[in-house]
């Protein structure tokens, strides 16, 4: 189980994390992006950290709280 944040101060509103999983992020009113499931096991997390050009999405072990991105 992984445990998702977005530093919203380093969000840029590519979206490319919406692409990634859809239904983990999606862009709010501002154009930033806000993660829907805060806690999950979908491996698209992990896709949408490293793809994020700014480098604003970090994902955890959600029991250990180590990084994984």
């Amino acid at each position: 189980m992984f445990r998702v944040e977005i530093d919203r101060d380093l969000c840029s509103g590519f979206a490319s994390c919406v692409d990634d999983a859809p239904g983990i992020f999606k862009l709010d009113d501002s154009g930033t992006a806000v993660v829907l499931v805060p806690q999950t096991d979908d491996e698209r997390a992990l896709k949408a950290a490293r793809d994020c050009p700014m480098a604003a999405i970090n994902v955890f072990d959600a029991e250990s709280g180590e990084s994984v991105t």
